[in-house]
């Protein structure tokens, strides 16, 4: 019951921040991609997530593709479980080849997004996947922000609930997961 009410709490929470901080900026923006500019409207911008939620299914390579050299990834509250709150792109390929190991083809629902500023694009989504070594439902909703450049994600920063990580295992278990470099 706990992690329900606080999982509602944290998603009013953020819902409420962007809608003061984005309200009435959510339109037809313009950015660039490779010296051509393309504009980002409700069906690209779509496609930006859509390509990313899709990668995570194809491996660590795929996601790594969609991001510039110099990309930040951020995970605010993955620190309170013993993993790394920011990487840089070759952090996030170690990463991610354990988190993705550890979550075989993560299905991805209730998918929606939102351009605030000519370059960012906010992301909401629902993963769920078995966790292969606990044999648990492994259920998150997601909040992204998302900035690109040149077509390239430059920052990702994604917003998730630490208690809905319990189905991966304990503590140690988790922090193995995403830690253990035997995986790479």
């Amino acid at each position: 019951m706990k992690t329900k009410t606080l999982n509602q709490i944290l998603t009013i929470l953020i819902a409420v921040f962007l809608t003061n901080m984005y309200s009435g900026q959510a339109q037809k923006k313009q950015t660039e991609t490779n010296s051509e500019e393309i504009t980002i409207n409700e069906k690209n911008q779509g496609k930006i997530v859509q390509d990313l939620l899709e990668a995570f299914n194809l491996g660590a390579e795929n996601v790594l593709e969609l991001f510039d050299e110099g990309a930040i990834i951020e995970y605010p509250y993955a620190y309170s479980l013993g993993t790394p709150s920011s990487l840089n792109k070759t952090q996030y390929g170690d990463y991610l080849k354990g988190a993705l190991s550890n979550m075989p083809d993560i299905a991805f629902s209730q998918v929606k997004s939102y351009i605030t500023e000519n370059h960012i694009v906010w992301a909401e989504f629902h993963g769920e996947v078995i966790i292969p070594s606990t044999k648990q439902l492994y259920k998150q909703d997601y909040v992204a922000r998302i900035i690109l450049k040149k077509g390239k994600i430059i920052h990702y920063k994604e917003y998730w609930n630490p208690m809905a990580v319990s189905a991966m295992g304990d503590h140690k278990e988790v922090n193995k997961m995403f830690n253990d470099k035997s995986k790479q």
